[in-house]
């Protein structure tokens, strides 16, 4: 059986240190407070955005949230951030995605585009000062499955450092490479020295990339897309798919180190995008 990496607890711990950075903050009279911005009625937004407001409140963390129609006007979205961007009580500002299917990618963009980069808490600006929260996940996984997964003899290229493979330049197949998480994941993975195979659900080859793969991350949003033949033995496997996961049970057999959906990415990314806020603030000091 794999090590099923426990998410929450390794939120929480992050969140208890979260805590102590806040205190402190308060003490030199600097209220950390995060701006939400919410469009539409979407139920799994709503959901995201009361777990994080929730989990900020809960370590002294303001979060307004500001609930906007499906159809609102996009000048009206520009105005409220506007105003956001220029109010020195708010440090860091998001808009929950995907947005309705009524804005267009033309929207999206100029809706992040318009965050100060200061306060892109979220990471979704290409010269954000903050990494993706989700990205930020993941990395922390990598780097805490390093700990228990001996990627020396999984390790597909075994070429460099005189044979021996130190988890940095394993193979990482990203399923979902050019959606709204894989994005920036793959992004962020090319930067710490891995080297990334980019997939996507429909990729023709899809299993025969997967199965090279000495950590494999999906973040579709199709159920059981990952099945058991499609992984290494030994491998890693990131289930970053919402809201019910991309990977099969039976992976268990096969993977040497799995996290679970729910209890895995989902709870540190709400942890690292808190931490990206506490940053923010910090840097006012």
């Amino acid at each position: 059986m794999p090590i099923i990496f426990d998410g929450r607890a390794f939120a929480t711990e992050k969140i208890l240190n979260l805590n102590k950075e806040v205190a402190k903050l308060k003490n030199v009279g600097i209220h950390p407070k995060l701006a939400s911005i919410l469009v539409g009625n979407d139920p799994a937004g709503r959901l995201y955005v009361s777990l994080k407001k929730k989990r900020a409140e809960s370590i002294g963390i303001e979060m307004d949230i500001y609930f906007l129609k499906e159809k609102e006007n996009i000048e009206t979205i520009l105005a409220l951030i506007d105003s956001l961007n220029i109010d020195p009580t708010v440090y860091g500002i998001m808009v929950q995605l995907p947005l309705p299917s009524n804005f267009s990618k033309e929207d999206k963009e100029m809706i992040i585009g318009l965050i100060d980069k200061e306060k892109d808490v979220d990471g979704l600006r290409e010269d954000s000062l903050f990494l993706h929260p989700t990205s930020s996940a993941v990395i922390d996984v990598i780097n805490e499955s390093k700990k228990t997964i001996d990627y020396n003899s999984t390790c597909a290229d075994m070429s460099h450092s005189q044979g021996v493979c130190h988890g940095t330049n394993c193979v990482v197949c990203v399923v979902g490479a050019t959606g709204m998480v894989g994005t920036p994941l793959v992004k962020e993975l090319k930067k710490e020295g891995y080297e990334v195979i980019k997939c996507n659900h429909d990729t023709q080859d899809l299993k025969e990339k997967t199965l090279r793969a000495d950590i494999l991350i999906s973040a579709t949003g199709i159920p059981n897309l990952i099945s058991s033949d499609m992984i290494k033995k030994g491998a890693t496997v990131i289930d970053v798919g919402s809201p019910k996961g991309d990977v099969d049970s039976e992976v268990s057999n096969v993977a040497a180190f799995m996290t679970p959906v729910p209890g895995g990415i989902g709870p540190i990314t709400i942890s690292s995008l808190l931490e990206n806020l506490v940053k923010a603030s910090e840097a006012i000091v």
